[in-house]
This record gives C-alpha cells, sequence and structure tokens, in this order.
C-alpha cells in the first residue's frame, strides 16, 4: 500500500533527528531549505515541532561538520599533557585564530573547522612555548608533541656555525648563522629574557635577523642590546632538536678584512663561504677547502675548542698575495711606467748629444795622426754641456709637471753624479 506524503515526509525528518540521514556541511543549506519545504507539507501538528528541531541541530551540525582532533604528548615525562592551550590557525586569513580549546584528562582535543577544505595550523602552548603542526586539506587528526620548560638547561650547544660574505662596493655584507642543538636529557625548551646571544665586529651596521625552530620556517626577529657592547640577545626558546640564529650585518671594507672570534662552546664545524673572486686566508685554525656550494668557495674548520681564539682574513679577488689593492697596482704600474719612459728619453738625449758633440769634434784632414787619436773621445768640456742641458731639461720638466717629485729627485741625483765626475777629470 502507497503511503501518503505527509506521513512520509514525517518519516524522513523522524530519521535525519535521530542521526540516519547525514548532511554534509558543503551541501547543509541546500538540504536545511528542502527541510523547511518538508514540514510545511507535513500535516500532523507534532511532526511539524519534530521537523523544526530537526531543522535547528542539522543546521548547527551543518555548519561545524568538519572537525580536526587529536592527543597531545608531553615528551618530558611520556606522558599526556593536561590543560593546554590548543588552537586553529588559518594560513590563508592571515593567521587569524579560528577556533580554540583546552586538552581533556588524556590529552585529547578536538576543533571544529567552519572552513573546511582550507589549509590549517594547529598550535599548542605549554608553559608559554608554542608548539606547531600543519593540518592539510581534509585532515581530521593532527597530534602533538610538547615538553616541560625551563631557564636554566644543560645540553645546547652550538653544534656549528656559518659566514656567509659577499663584497659590495666598499662594504662587505656578512651573513652569520648560528646552529643550535638542544640534546637535553630528559628534552626540555629553555626560556628566558636571553636564551641566545650574538657578538658583531667592531664597525658592523645590523641589517635584519631570523629565527628558524625545529622543522620550522625562518621568522624575522628583532635581537636587543644585551648591556654588552657589540652583543644581541634573543628572547626566542630553545626547543628539543635543531635551532638557527641568523644575523646580518654591513663591515666596512678597503679590500681585507680580518675575522678574530673565540667560540664560548665547542663548535663541531666552523665554515666560510665566499665568491671565488675573493681570496681567503685561514690566519689561525686548521682550515682545509671544501667542494664548492652553489658558486661560493667553501672553507672549515673542524671541533674548535670552546674559548679557542680563531682568526681569518678575507680579501678582494684581484689582490696578490702581498696584499696590494687594486688602486695600488695601478699607481705602482703607472710610476713604472713614468720611470721606464723617463729612462728611455734620458738615453735618447745623451745619445743624441754625444753624437753631435762627436761630429764637432772630428779632426781635419791635416791634423796629425796623434792629434786624431786624442779627438777620437769627446772631451771633458763637450760632456759637462750636455750635463747642463740635460740638468736644464729636468728642471723645466719639474715645473712643467711632467714628472714626479721623486722621479725629478732619482734622476737629478745621477746627473750630479756624473757633473761632479767630468769636473774631476777636467
Amino acid at each position: 500500500m502507497k503511503e501518503d506524503w505527509p506521513r512520509m515526509n514525517a518519516k524522513i525528518a523522524n530519521q535525519q533527528l535521530n542521526g540516519k540521514i547525514r548532511i554534509d556541511s558543503r551541501d547543509s543549506r541546500l538540504k536545511v531549505l528542502n527541510l523547511l519545504k518538508l514540514c510545511r507539507s507535513v500535516a500532523p501538528l507534532k511532526f511539524r515541532r519534530i521537523a523544526v528541531v530537526a531543522v535547528c541541530v542539522l543546521a548547527s551540525a551543518g555548519a561545524f561538520a568538519s572537525q580536526i582532533s587529536g592527543i597531545v604528548t608531553n615528551g618530558t615525562t611520556n606522558k599526556p599533557s593536561v590543560g593546554d592551550e590548543v588552537v586553529l590557525i588559518s594560513p590563508a586569513n592571515g593567521m587569524d585564530e579560528v577556533a580554540r580549546t583546552k586538552t581533556d584528562s588524556q590529552g585529547h582535543y578536538t576543533l571544529n573547522v567552519p572552513d573546511e577544505g582550507a589549509q590549517h595550523l594547529v598550535r599548542v602552548v605549554r608553559q608559554s612555548v608554542h608548539y606547531f603542526t600543519s593540518a592539510l586539506p581534509g585532515a581530521t587528526t593532527a597530534d602533538v608533541t610538547v615538553y616541560d620548560a625551563a631557564t636554566q638547561l644543560e645540553g645546547v650547544v652550538t653544534n656549528a656555525r656559518v659566514f656567509r660574505l659577499q663584497e659590495s662596493g666598499g662594504t662587505l655584507e656578512v651573513s652569520d648563522e648560528y646552529i643550535l642543538d638542544n640534546q637535553s636529557q630528559p628534552p626540555r625548551s629553555r626560556i628566558g629574557n636571553q636564551t641566545f646571544a650574538v657578538t658583531l665586529p667592531d664597525g658592523a651596521e645590523m641589517s635584519e635577523a631570523s629565527f628558524t625552530g625545529p622543522g620550522g620556517m625562518p621568522l624575522p626577529v628583532a635581537p636587543v642590546p644585551s648591556g654588552v657592547k657589540n652583543r644581541y640577545a634573543f628572547d626566542f626558546p630553545i626547543r628539543p632538536g635543531q635551532t638557527r640564529f641568523e644575523v646580518s650585518y654591513k663591515l666596512p671594507f678597503s679590500g681585507k678584512y680580518e675575522f678574530s672570534m673565540t667560540p664560548e662552546t665547542r663548535l663541531n664545524e666552523l665554515g666560510v663561504l665566499l665568491p671565488k673572486s675573493m681570496t681567503f686566508t685561514g690566519v689561525s685554525g686548521a682550515f682545509a677547502q671544501d667542494s664548492d656550494e652553489g658558486g661560493l668557495a667553501v672553507f672549515f674548520a673542524k671541533n674548535v675548542a670552546a674559548n679557542q681564539e680563531v682568526k681569518f682574513s678575507v680579501a678582494s679577488g684581484q689582490n696578490s698575495s702581498a696584499g696590494l689593492s687594486t688602486n695600488e697596482w695601478r699607481i705602482s704600474g703607472a710610476i713604472m711606467f713614468l720611470v721606464l719612459v723617463g729612462a728611455f728619453v734620458l738615453w735618447r738625449r745623451t745619445a743624441t748629444r754625444r753624437a753631435e758633440l762627436a761630429a764637432k769634434a772630428a779632426p781635419k784632414p791635416r791634423v796629425q795622426v796623434q792629434a786624431q787619436s786624442q779627438s777620437a773621445n769627446p772631451a771633458p768640456g763637450g760632456m759637462l754641456e750636455v750635463l747642463k742641458d740635460e740638468l736644464f731639461q729636468l728642471e723645466t720638466d719639474r715645473l712643467n709637471g711632467k714628472i714626479s717629485q721623486e722621479e725629478y729627485e732619482k734622476t737629478k741625483a745621477g746627473l750630479d753624479t756624473l757633473f761632479r765626475r767630468q769636473i774631476k777629470r777636467k
């Protein structure tokens, strides 16, 4: 026997109310509207009331049909973390908070997701330290591990320090990265106003700084002066695992710069990366060259002891091992060129004068053979005239700025020596 429509609609309403028919949040509005039409067609009054209640329940359920749940574990005690604040963050909406709750006695939490289909971050706060995990679109579970925190903590070591250098128009751009490992046992997070500090060289101008937590992305930060000259502090927590602090600064650079540092803790590795156009010299410490990385030359030192001074220098690539800058090379080359040209001109003038004097002093046919042999060499008086002319020309060139003072003094000293020698012969 075929049921009448009012009775069938009432039956559907009861099934929806009892949860036998599921309404998905993505088409919840359409189904609620259909349910309202259904209510109007139900004849008995009691079924209308039931349908109205069903509409209200389904409307609220449809708005929060998607959920993310998980368990928060305390990695220090290996037990459920109770009473921690859990926040759902939407990166697509400018890191807005979209849901919030707390863990129960079993460390469990459940968050309603109003924007199903979007990517989210789940943030858990324990003892003022934030821990994150990512929830991909459509994810329904996200477990998080947190740790107890302490201001004094053993086992935090600086595993490596890496310099990246670049020359830029009279300035040396430096990126100084510290790689820390929190190896505390049992694992805990270090907190405080100065969890880590860096010291910049004299004359350094800080450009920017960043912090990268374990498994996270670099975040721009602003280190504050610690009260000690050139020393800046970070107040970010150092969680178990690897943490990176990086500072970028600029130094005045005139072609060569020497770095000097004394690590406070043992360094497993100290690295320096710089363009191949620059030269590197390990002043102290056993540096070795590694294979290139990203087109940069790589130098490193292993197992640097705590409180051991380490020095290395870098220079512009056009410098020689003597340390001359590009401008110094140019000046030296120009002086050498002028000296050679001056010597050549002086030799030509002297040779020409000697030839002219030799022609004037040539013997006539009637002169005796003995006179001819005596006149074969230029007379001392003729050489003195040549030297006088050269001295006069030298003074003229100096007054006209054609030669430098240094070249003038050297040439004049040589001519004076020849002049005195000719005076003695005369």
